[in-house]
């Protein structure tokens, strides 16, 4: 960031630190009994990408009166950045310009008076900046996916392209066509083929206007035959009932476009189908799902049932920590089970015996040069364990490795800090190498810590874009997904031999990212990320959004079976609440809830939609506590589940038959 103070705060749980700007020929902060709000001009802040924007601030008083001695200055957003100017007006003037597409909150403060003349600073509103796409440049349409038959429903698509000839964040391309009585476009997008002929299909974004000449033809289906579904089907299970268009004389048409539809049989909504005939029921109940091109329609029936998956999550014992992190449950080389939990107070790691899990006792703990231990790993031979540091006071953040051969007492092998003195937010181990997330350069950095009382960087990979926020790292089978914020997660090859990429030389794969709308004000916040099967899970993790009472984020399921081209399938979200860490083991999603405590999740077979109301949620436990709940993390291990919680500590549960009601 270019001319900004140092950072101003961080969000508890390692959201990106913003960098103050400071109004420019102040020497030293003076009172702010006063000030009650900074009014920006103008407002609302909007800007393009390429351009920059300027603005004024003025500091008044409850009155409104203007307080002209007020040191006030503005922090840099998600998707922008700030630097004081010189100006005119009534107050400081600054220049603004976007790294990102999207709309981000800048927050505005006033500096206290101090003793000693340091900057104290009071928060006093905000404002909503918006980043605008750069202007577009063309449309590039794809060909009709089937053939314009009379009587057929086609989806045409095709992509804007912006003026530096990437795909444009925003525009989205609308469809007409003429003449009326030969083609038409409804407003969801679909073009419905009435008869055989010559016709335009218009497409258009912004001021950009593509039309491509299209020939529509006699439709030669006179039969469609949609495959038998199963006996016997569970709400969230994925039914193919891909069809087949025939000719007459029982010729396969297979450039005809069929489209589906699915009815209940009471008429309420409780299902959904895709344009590729996949069926997937939320409610139980009797549902009819069509196939139709032209005249001619195939009908089946199906009947969904109850999933019945619920337990009940018991309680089965508590360990008070304060300020509890991440942790990791395992079983040591002395055959006994431990969980070793971080904390946010004196860098602090406690590590409890939980051999019995009734009956939990804590051994030892150790302390880290830091403030806070945010992460804990165990290598596989469980002789090592990682934890990291930041907030030191000494400004030597870094990682600590443990000698854990006596699991009970983990002992201090080293503390490393080259290169990872901004601090350290997560690691993940993999054989002899540490990958350590870097606050201060936003890289993964790769550790060697074969020798462990003598770590050495060996590789080291990030995006090279302004404003971007690395938060995560997991390594699964030679791919690491790492959880860049508004840039979403980023796969690369490191070892998997998808790309050449090897464990310390990492190499680009491919990329996901997603936005969405809380309140009006978009994010796309990719917290953390956890591949299971054919699917990538991702959390995100939302603070400060409009009207929000907490946090927010939701796990997306996203498809990776073609690694190069990854796509959201299913979604889970509790309502009103925030998700933070993942685990996914035997079927299972676990899921820690800010405000919602555990979930538990069955993610078996395929997944589409909506998790939830499709009754996939097999429990759910709060782990309430002085300031209510705050999950962390979750671990399933040896049939109990262990659960941080930031307010309370280590909570560990265990699933149990939901009850019969008589």
């Amino acid at each position: 960031m270019r001319g900004m103070a140092p950072a101003l705060f961080a969000l508890a749980c390692g959201t990106v630190s913003p960098a103050l700007a400071q109004s420019p020929g102040s020497e030293a902060p003076t009172g702010d009994r006063t000030v009650r709000d900074i009014r920006i001009e103008p407002e609302p802040l909007i800007v393009q990408m390429g351009d920059t924007v300027r603005f004024t601030g003025v500091a008044t008083d409850s009155s409104g009166a203007v307080v002209p001695d007020a040191v006030w200055g503005a922090t840099d957003g998600a998707v922008f950045e700030i630097q004081p100017v010189e100006g005119e007006g009534a107050g400081p003037s600054f220049e603004l310009w976007g790294i990102d597409v999207g709309d981000s909150p800048m927050g505005l403060f006033v500096a206290a008076a101090t003793k000693d003349g340091t900057p104290r600073w009071r928060r006093v509103g905000s404002v909503t900046v918006t980043v605008r796409d750069y202007p577009v440049a063309r449309l590039e349409l794809d060909s009709l996916p089937y053939a314009p038959y009379a009587g057929s429903t086609l989806a045409p698509s095709g992509r804007v392209v912006n003026a530096v000839g990437r795909e444009h964040a925003e525009a989205r391309i609308t469809w007409s066509a003429t003449p009326l009585d030969v083609a038409t476009v409804d407003t969801a997008g679909r073009l419905h083929v009435h008869a055989p002929g010559a016709f335009e299909l218009v497409a258009r974004a912004d001021t950009v206007e593509t039309t491509v000449l299209v020939q529509a033809f006699p439709n030669p289906v006179t039969r469609v035959a949609l495959p038998d579904p199963p006996s016997r089907t569970r709400t969230g299970d994925v039914t193919r009932l891909s069809a087949t268009a025939l000719a007459s004389g029982g010729r396969r048409v297979a450039d005809a476009a069929v489209t589906y539809r699915v009815e209940s049989a009471d008429g309420a909504a409780g299902a959904w189908i895709g344009a590729d005939g996949t069926f997937v029921a939320e409610k139980p109940g009797t549902y009819v799902i069509s196939a139709t091109t032209g005249d001619a329609t195939a009908r089946v029936e199906v009947e969904a049932f109850p999933r019945d998956v619920e337990q009940v999550a018991t309680f089965v014992a508590h360990v008070p920590t304060v300020r509890a992190t991440d942790l990791w449950v395992f079983e040591g080389l002395d055959g006994r089970d431990y969980a070793y939990i971080g904390t946010l107070t004196a860098a602090t790691m406690y590590a409890i015996d939980v051999t019995d899990p009734a009956d939990p006792m804590m051994t030892d703990s150790v302390s880290a040069d830091g403030r806070r231990v945010n992460d804990v790993k165990i290598n596989d031979e469980r002789t090592l364990a990682v934890i990291t540091s930041e907030n030191a006071s000494n400004r030597r953040n870094g990682i600590t490795l443990l000698d854990i051969s006596d699991p009970a007492h983990p002992a201090v092998l080293s503390h490393y800090t080259d290169g990872l003195t901004g601090g350290v937010h997560n690691v993940w181990f993999m054989g002899d190498l540490v990958y350590a997330v870097n606050d201060g350069t936003l890289d993964v950095h790769v550790i060697d810590v074969s020798d462990p009382t003598a770590p050495t960087e060996v590789g080291r990979w990030g995006l090279d874009r302004p404003g971007r926020y690395l938060h995560d790292v997991s390594v699964k089978d030679g791919l690491a997904y790492l959880s860049y914020w508004n840039d979403g997660v980023v796969i690369l090859d490191v070892g998997a031999g998808i790309r050449g990429g090897t464990p310390v030389r990492p190499v680009f794969v491919s990329s996901y990212k997603y936005r969405y709308e809380i309140n009006g004000a978009q994010y796309g916040n990719t917290h953390h990320a956890v591949r299971y099967g054919d699917y990538l899970f991702l959390g995100d993790e939302i603070f400060g959004c409009p009207g929000c009472a907490g946090p927010r984020g939701y796990v997306h399921v996203v498809d990776v079976r073609d690694i190069q081209r990854p796509r959201e399938v299913a979604f889970y979200r509790v309502p009103a609440a925030g998700s933070h860490n993942l685990w996914v083991e035997d079927d299972r999603l676990y899921v820690a809830y800010y405000q919602g405590g555990l979930r538990v999740v069955d993610v078996s077979g395929d997944l589409r939609g909506d998790l939830r109301a499709q009754g996939r949620e097999i429990a759910s436990f709060e782990t309430s506590g002085t300031g209510g709940t705050l999950s962390w993390g979750p671990q399933p291990f040896k049939g109990h589940i262990f659960v941080s919680d930031m307010n309370s500590g280590l909570w560990i549960v265990k699933l149990e038959p939901e009850p019969v009601v008589p």
